[in-house]
Parts: C-alpha cells; structure tokens; sequence
C-alpha cells in the first residue's frame, strides 16, 4: 500500500505541475584548489558525450550556468578529464542545485535540489554497493576448489540476493516518477533487454530511434546493437538493409537522424562488414554519393577509412623492431601476399586467431604468402611472452604504445585482431574478419 500511495501522489504531481521550458543548473564545490577552475558540461549523444557548455567556479567556489536547459537527457559536469560526475537535466525541473563537499566530484555529490538526480544518485549508491558484493564474492571464490560445492552454492545465492534487491529498489525509484526521464529511459532499458532474440523489428517496437530524449543516454546505442543482433544475419547485404532501416526510423528528429548515420559508420568500421560500412557512404554522405551534409569530424573519418579500404595503396608505416626501424613496403614486396596481423598480446580473441594464421602461413608461405604481426602492447613484456607462448613463427613489432601506435591509427583500426591483405604492391587486397575468411581467399588467389 506505501508504493501504492506514493506512486499516486508522484503522478499526481507530474499532472498539476505547470510546463517549464527551460532549467537551472547550479551548485558549490567546496574545494579551495577548485577556486577560479572552469566547469564543462557535456550532453549525452548515446554513450559519448559532446561539450555543451562551460562555466568559471567563483572566489567562493558557486558555480552557475548562464544558459537554461531545455533538453532532456543525460549530462556530465566534468572539472578535468578524470573528475566527471553525471547527471539528469530535464526542463520540467526549475533546478538542479548541486554541492560537492570534495574531490573526486563524483563521490562527494550532494543534491540539494532535483528529484530526478537524487534518484540518479541513490541508484549509483545501490549499484556500488551492488557491485561490492559481487567483488568480494568473486574474490572469495578464488580461495576456493570446484568441488566446494556448498560454499560455491552459499555465494551463488549471496550474489544473487544482491542483485534482486538492486533490481527492486531501482523499480521502487522509477514508481516513485512514472512519468520522469528517469523512468521513461528505465523502461525503454528494459523492453530492448527483453527484445533480445525477437528480430529487429521487436527492437523498433521498444525503442523510438526518433525521440531526441532517447539519444541523451545510453539506451540509444544499446537498442541499435540489439537491431543488428537480432538480425541473425547470413550475408553482408542484410546488413546494409537494416542500416537503412535504421536510418528510416530515426529521421523523424534531425539529430537522431545526423547520430545515426555517425555511429554506424564508427560500428560498421570496427565490425565490419566493410560492404556496409561502403554503402552508408555512399548512400548517404555528401560528397560521395549521398545527400546528408556531416560535420567535419566524419569527413575527416570517412575520408580516413576510405584511404584503407579494399582497392587503395595501404599507408607505408614505420615499424619497430627493438630499435631497428623498417617500412611495410620493404618487407611486403618480399611477398606476393602479406597479412597484416594487428593484435595485443594480452588479447584472448587475438590469440584465438593464432593457430588459424599459423596453418594459412604454413599452406601457403612457400607460394608467397607471409603474416607480419603488429602488437598494439605498451610494454616488451607481454609482447615477448606473448611470442614465446604462442610460438608465434612470423615477424612482430611494436612501438609499446599501445592504442597510441602510429600504424594502427594510420590503418584506422577500432578493435583488434584486425586482418589486412596486401599484395607486393601494398595494394589492400581484402580484409578478411579472421583467419578462415583469410584462408578462403588465399585458396581463391593461388588455386
């Protein structure tokens, strides 16, 4: 009956509080060093977050924000780039009045004023606590055999104790405001987890790809992974028709449409397919072939991945081999076919495509083929381990850089293994995704 009661006032309140158009975003750090700092706030655009606006902290250490909010979403004070604290702006809310009684901003949080942020903050309190239990569970488990079985059970049930009350209490909040962002990207969360497995469309149904709101948090890029697992795909042309389908079902907002079209350039080039990824270019990116003007920053990517794409001149970088210094070129034109390996040494699925590489090597090195390993390791230690472990037969290098390496942002690689196939001319010839999609064109090259 409490809940009950509760959830009647909390919708009651909603229904009789007048229309806002915009919010207030204020507050006080209470830290000396802070004094005369500038104060950045970011607005969520699915899980990254874009500069909105910035603020200086007074002699006293008061911050305000000139402009009012009138988007709702997902936000982010940050005071450097390691001190960030989230949270909720939503204009139905005159103002978010903040205190920060120290540093890191993020756990010294004080909400003075906004029913939506002392939700936000009572969840994070019950999911760091959540995520203690689950730490000192999984430590505990450590210390023990597989054949503790009862003790195993005990904290099975211990971890699952912790999670259910989780579960609860964040049902409790959004209950508490039915009709409030919090809610409404809570229960949008839930229905995408609970399309999972029932094709694209079920996805469609529990997202709206055009709701503004929606694309200030991080339910946004959760749902458009979830349409494209769901396609179970058997060919790389379902691919770019789901992209289209995407596209058509956020263009109802300018900016859901503008974020689409960025964030499946950035998926399709870390995943792949690459036909995808081609086809959204040239589909929908001015100059290319489509129409949709972008900001400079996806030109300028475009433009990056298009210079690795299959047909083009890979880039001649420098690789390092404990000091001794070589050119790709120099050591692919030895070859007829190269395969460019990127991988970290501490990489399970990288070390996966190991034994697959090793036979394509072994089938066809004596026809001209080879790999050349580039480790993406920021260390000698793993790499040489690594080397040692797997025994790795063909030439790697590293610059112990790890995703600062030169050669890696030259070949725009987003996740690794990575797998590039240039011929002696450093013509990129494919870019098989692992190594059996390698062995079925090298069988097709030399047989």
């Amino acid at each position: 009956m409490k809940n009950v009661h509760r959830f009647l006032i909390a919708a009651m309140a909603w229904l009789i509080m007048p229309a806002l158009h915009a919010q207030q975003l204020k507050g006080h750090i209470h830290d000396t060093a802070s004094t005369g700092g500038m104060l950045k706030l970011y607005q969520a655009r699915g899980a990254s977050f874009t500069l909105v606006d910035s603020t200086h902290i007074g002699p006293s250490g008061d911050f305000n924000f000139h402009d009012r909010f009138n988007a709702t979403g997902f936000y982010q004070l940050a005071l450097s780039d390691t001190d960030q604290v989230n949270l909720i702006l939503d204009a139905r809310e005159p103002l978010v009045d903040l205190r920060f009684v120290g540093r890191p901003l993020a756990d010294h949080v004080r909400v003075q004023a906004s029913d939506e942020n002392k939700r936000l903050w009572e969840l994070q309190y019950v999911t760091k606590e959540t995520q203690a239990v689950k730490a000192a569970v999984a430590e505990q488990k450590s210390r023990l055999l597989p054949t503790d079985t009862l003790e195993l059970d005990a904290l099975d049930r211990v971890e699952q104790r912790a999670i259910h009350t989780q579960e609860q209490y964040l049902e409790e909040l959004a209950v508490q405001a039915p009709t409030s962002f919090f809610a409404k990207a809570l229960r949008v969360d839930q229905a995408v987890q609970g399309a999972r497995g029932g094709g694209p469309m079920a996805v469609a149904a529990a997202c709206d790809f055009s709701d503004p709101e929606l694309l200030r948090s991080t339910v946004y890029d959760k749902a458009v992974m979830a349409f494209m697992q769901n396609l179970n795909a058997v060919s790389e042309v379902q691919f770019a028709n789901a992209a289209d389908t995407l596209m058509q079902l956020a263009s109802g907002d300018t900016a859901c449409k503008a974020y689409m079209l960025e964030h499946l350039i950035d998926l399709f080039a870390t995943y792949g397919p690459e036909s995808a990824l081609q086809h959204m270019i040239d589909r929908y990116v001015a100059p290319y072939g489509g129409s949709t003007a972008v900001s400079a920053t996806v030109r300028q990517k475009v433009d990056a991945l298009l210079h690795v794409s299959v047909g083009r001149t890979a880039p001649d970088v420098e690789l390092n081999d404990h000091g001794t210094k070589f050119q790709l070129s120099q050591l692919v034109k030895a070859n007829t076919y190269t395969a460019v390996f990127f991988y970290s040494s501490t990489c399970e699925h990288c070390h996966a495509q190991m034994p697959g590489l090793k036979a394509d090597r072994s089938t066809y090195q004596k026809r001209g083929f080879d790999v050349i390993g580039i480790a993406l390791d920021v260390d000698s230690t793993d790499f040489l381990r690594s080397i040692r472990e797997n025994a790795i037969p063909w030439r790697c290098y590293s610059e112990f850089n790890g995703w600062g390496s030169k050669a890696a942002q030259a070949f725009q690689v987003k996740a690794t293994p990575a797998l590039f196939l240039l011929d002696r001319a450093m013509k990129i010839v494919a870019k098989p995704t692992d190594a059996q999609e390698l062995r079925q064109i090298l069988k097709e090259l030399y047989d």
